[in-house]
């Protein structure tokens, strides 16, 4: 019986956590982007292959942001739902 109690204290860790690792990729993406620009600026060149790499990434973390955390997020709205 102590085990349900602890549950939503768990699932309030695990928010916690989704939250956290959603801001991390957000500020990679952001970074990533940063450095992109300033390499443009530098290399004075808009395509190489560096640019287009950190690009890439970018849109990558982005996109894993967008659609996979909110995958987690519904998963553990369910999860709360159901106790």
């Amino acid at each position: 019986m102590e085990e349900m109690k602890n549950i939503p204290a768990e699932l309030r860790r695990l928010e916690d956590v989704i939250d956290t690792v959603e801001g991390k990729l957000h500020n990679t993406a952001g970074l990533l982007e940063l450095i992109s620009l300033g390499m443009e600026r530098l290399n004075r060149e808009e395509d190489s292959y560096e640019t287009s790499s950190m690009r890439i990434l970018k849109e990558y973390l982005s996109e894993v942001n967008g659609t996979e955390i909110t995958k987690i997020r519904t998963i553990l709205a369910e999860i709360k739902g159901q106790l």
